[in-house]
């Protein structure tokens, strides 16, 4: 199981596959190099367990509420490396108990299944899900690993030099990074900015740090203190809320006015965009009307053109006619041996006779048509 969220705990991961665990022989907590997750090996009785288990879990959400996936791969071997390299190992000096250290009875993996957590402690996994803690019933260690705050620059990502704007609370880097929490100054105007680390403020506007005000972690009232971090009781602190509230007052109105300019913006570039669509869209319509009468035109040109061209084709088709008329008379009358070339010369040919026999043609002789 890769990928598993610090925030579940063993009990969470045990609910989660109860319905497999008579299937479970062996399952063991590995620590991730990757912050704020960790990892399960999982080993089953028989390949076809984990068939079904890898079928039935993976991709599938761990509850219905957030949306982290399990994430399941099939394993052929694993191996421990340097602890440096954080992978969990036996701890140095101890032993992994025959028994169980909750039930004390023998851990059989062919009987009932055995969970090891990241101390390297090993328990049945029924006697660790009725464990109320999230650590080891031996050694007290952490089951799985503790969530650690990840924080960001939300420009470059990067983790060095982080200054929270006490304002919105927007994470930058230092200007020996990436100078974002400073570029966030200058777009915003947000003058005051929190070291994450040491809970130093910084005035953009004065350009130095600002000590005066901090809260105590006692009774979470404001205390003034020097640059030492040294708790100053002479002053009074009233004079120095009020000044403080002030200032966190014109830092809320200067942030509205910013809300305020940056929608304004938004709304002048939303109608320069709609201006221009509407631009554009007057174009592709006039451009879609010249096309249209181009259309009309075109067609006009087509019907003309087909008319001529029937016209010319009605022309050849008689005109071929004629001529298969004038080479099959040619062919009969020099076939005839009965009539002279003079009679032929001096004759004549008469068209249109359909259905009358042809006259003959007479002694006289008859002009030719064509």
């Amino acid at each position: 199981m890769l990928a598993v969220p610090a925030a579940y705990t063993i009990h969470d991961l045990l609910n989660f596959t109860a319905a497999v665990h008579e299937g479970i022989e062996y399952l063991r907590i590995v620590r991730d190099s990757t912050p704020n997750q960790y990892m399960v090996l999982v080993k089953f009785r028989t390949q076809k367990l984990a068939d079904e288990f890898f079928n039935t879990y993976n991709n599938v959400t761990y509850n219905s509420i957030e949306p982290d996936i399990c994430l399941l791969t099939y394993v052929a071997k694993m191996e421990t490396l340097k602890e440096e390299e954080e992978v969990s190992l036996p701890v140095p000096g101890l032993t992994e108990l025959p028994n169980c250290p909750v039930c004390l009875e023998r851990m059989d993996e062919s009987v009932d299944g055995i969970l090891t957590i990241l101390c390297n402690h090993a328990f049945h996994m029924k006697c660790l899900a009725q464990w109320g803690d999230t650590s080891c019933p031996v050694c007290r260690y952490i089951q799985t690993p503790e969530e650690v705050v990840d924080n960001r620059c939300m420009t470059c990502g990067s983790q060095e030099s982080l200054w929270i704007c006490l304002i919105c609370g927007n994470i930058g880097c230092g200007r020996y990074t990436g100078q974002h929490a400073h570029s966030h100054f200058v777009e915003t105007q947000h003058t005051y900015s929190m070291q994450l680390g040491n809970n130093r403020v910084w005035d953009y506007a004065g350009d130095n740090y600002v000590h005066r005000l901090v809260q105590n972690k006692g009774d979470g009232k404001l205390v003034e203190v020097d640059e030492g971090g040294r708790v100053v009781h002479e002053e009074k602190v009233d004079s120095l809320a009020l000044e403080y509230t002030y200032l966190l007052t014109s830092q809320l109105e200067s942030q509205r006015l910013y809300f305020e300019e940056k929608m304004n913006q938004i709304e002048e570039n939303g109608k320069l965009t709609a201006q221009e669509l509407d631009h554009r869209l007057q174009k592709e319509r006039e451009i879609n009307e010249d096309i249209q009468l181009k259309l009309r035109e075109t067609e006009k040109d087509k019907h003309s053109m087909d008319k001529k061209c029937n016209h010319e084709i009605t022309e050849l088709r008689e005109q071929l006619r004629d001529v298969m008329f004038y080479l099959e008379a040619q062919q009969k009358l020099s076939s005839a041996t009965e009539i002279s070339q003079e009679e032929i010369q001096d004759g004549k040919i008469t068209l249109g006779a359909s259905g009358n026999t042809p006259s003959p043609i007479s002694r006289r002789g008859r002009k030719k048509d064509r």
